[in-house]
């Protein structure tokens, strides 16, 4: 400071702005200040120091800080629009107020509602400042002021918020499928289970897509003459009526050609998902069991026609498995058994297609968290431990993702989608050399071993789930994942959680 600024006299009740530099900062009870907290020193550069600094002066003029070290840091560090930062002089506090002040300061601060944070960002709008502009003024990530300002123009999802205490988040979900009843009314029944408002809108929005897809093929196909159902005149207990299990009563089988001529004959579409190398059977056979097994291979969405007979007995048909017999005593079982086979053949594939389903639902929202989750400043609990684990006992995950330079975990932390090779060892050293302290490279290599399992898993990681799998999805929910009903396949209960009365899901719906 220079001699010429100490010697302003700087009177005791007055504010004055000054240049930042020139504070001094005092002993303060607070000594972790957020040095990386970029937002708050964004909106700084952005719109200055709001509050002013309380000082007090020295008798050469200096003037120390007493309470906003935080903000003078920050003005230090990226400057204000001016230049300046306002200050507000008092008297030099005994040591005693000085450490009480500074303590009833930080302690019982509180933070603004998520609904008074949506209502000033809705007043911001109204006053013509755009999405953008809000983002830089208030330093706020963009995606929250998109969702406050969804929540701000839906008025049930906005007095959902405000009655429910919902978080911003969950009300602008509910804003999203506001025109929709029955989603409302599913998302409505995860809330008061416990469940995922996330996992459940995910497969919302997935399943109005494959819907959106279904009805513009069976519109196609019905221009064409092809007796497409619609999803609401599809029959229960389909798979006997499908043509390709019936026969005439002399125990033929139908000639495909002719299924269109039958009467009653109707075709229901569906969804399946095929790899570049194999089709989906046309009448749906694939019972699921090898989808999602090619590793590394991305499936593409196929569009199954599975033709039906509506009333097999008016059109001579029957179930192959009912062939007649001169001799009526052991044709009743037989019949039955077959029948009893087909049902619980049925069953089990319509379970692995739900499953399957539902698993890649749960994956959009389990990479979206685990984007967020692998920038945090903080090392969660056990990370040590995982890290430990992965690389002394060689996860398979793990390997094939250091062998690949680390895609996915290039992609989760924005650094582009570069080749599965050689070509991304540069961004992996930059990415390695940005972890510069002990803390950020226990973060950051957390985050690898994360990414390299979340790259290994597919729908076949439900259906064969591995006990690093189970360990690592664990500790992500510990972490505070919530994991949808397929994830939690991982890690069912367990005998000892019976034997010791735990109520699994009362600890979930928790």
């Amino acid at each position: 400071m220079s001699s010429s600024a100490r010697s302003i006299t700087r009177e005791v009740g007055s504010t004055y702005r000054v240049e930042a530099g020139s504070l001094v900062i005092g002993t303060n009870v607070r000594t972790d200040t957020h040095p990386k907290a970029k937002e708050f020193a964004a909106s700084i550069k952005a719109r200055g120091v709001l509050e002013p600094v309380t000082v007090w002066a020295e008798d050469d003029g200096t003037l120390v800080v007493y309470r906003g070290q935080r903000r003078t840091l920050a003005a230090v560090k990226v400057g204000t629009p001016d230049g300046l930062v306002p200050v507000h002089v008092v008297a030099k506090p005994a040591d005693a107020d000085r450490i009480t002040d500074q303590l009833i300061e930080n302690v019982h601060r509180a933070a603004m509602h998520a609904s008074e944070e949506r209502d000033a960002i809705e007043q911001l709008a109204l006053l013509g400042v755009s999405a953008a502009q809000i983002a830089k003024r208030t330093a706020l990530p963009r995606p929250n002021i998109d969702a406050a300002l969804v929540v701000a123009a839906n008025e049930g999802a906005r007095a959902r918020m405000d009655e429910g205490a919902l978080t911003l988040e969950q009300a602008a979900i509910f804003a999203e499928f506001d025109h929709d009843p029955r989603a409302v009314e599913q998302l409505e029944q995860a809330l008061s289970w416990g469940r995922s408002l996330e996992h459940t809108a995910q497969r919302l929005r997935d399943d109005a897509t494959e819907a959106a897809v279904l009805a513009g093929e069976a519109d196609r196909l019905r221009e064409e003459g092809v007796p497409v159902l619609d999803p609401s005149e599809v029959p229960s207990g389909m798979y006997g009526l499908r043509l390709d299990n019936l026969v005439t009563d002399a125990g033929e089988e139908v000639e495909r050609e002719t299924w269109a001529s039958i009467p009653g004959a109707a075709v229901v579409l569906s969804t399946e998902f095929a790899y570049d190398d194999e089709d989906a059977d046309d009448e749906g056979d694939d019972e699921g069991d090898d989808e999602g097994e090619q590793e590394g291979a991305e499936p593409r969405t196929v569009i199954v026609q599975t033709w039906i007979c509506l009333d097999p007995a008016a059109a001579g048909l029957r179930p192959r498995w009912g062939a007649h017999s001169p001799t009526t005593t052991t044709a009743a079982p037989s019949e039955a058994q077959a029948q009893a086979s087909a049902d619980a053949k049925a069953e089990e594939r319509r379970t692995v297609l739900a499953n399957n389903k539902a698993w890649r639902s749960a994956q959009v929202v389990r990479r979206e968290w685990l984007a967020g989750f692998i920038t945090r400043r903080c090392v969660p609990v056990g990370a040590e431990a995982l890290i430990c684990e992965a690389v002394l006992t060689g996860a398979h995950s793990l390997d094939k993702a250091m062998g690949e330079r680390h895609p996915l975990l290039r992609t989760l932390l924005g650094q582009g989608e570069e080749p599965a090779n050689a070509a991304g060892s540069g961004t992996c050293a930059r990415l390695a050399a940005t972890a510069s302290t002990p803390k950020a490279a226990t973060i950051r290599t957390l985050a690898a071993v994360l990414a390299a399992w979340e790259a290994s898993t597919d729908v076949h990681t439900w259906r064969n789930p591995t006990a690093w799998d189970a360990r690592v999805l664990a500790a992500m929910t510990g972490w505070g994942y919530q994991p949808s009903e397929v994830e939690q396949l991982l890690t069912p209960t367990t005998d000892a959680d019976a034997d010791a009365g735990i109520d699994t899901d009362a600890t979930d719906a928790a």
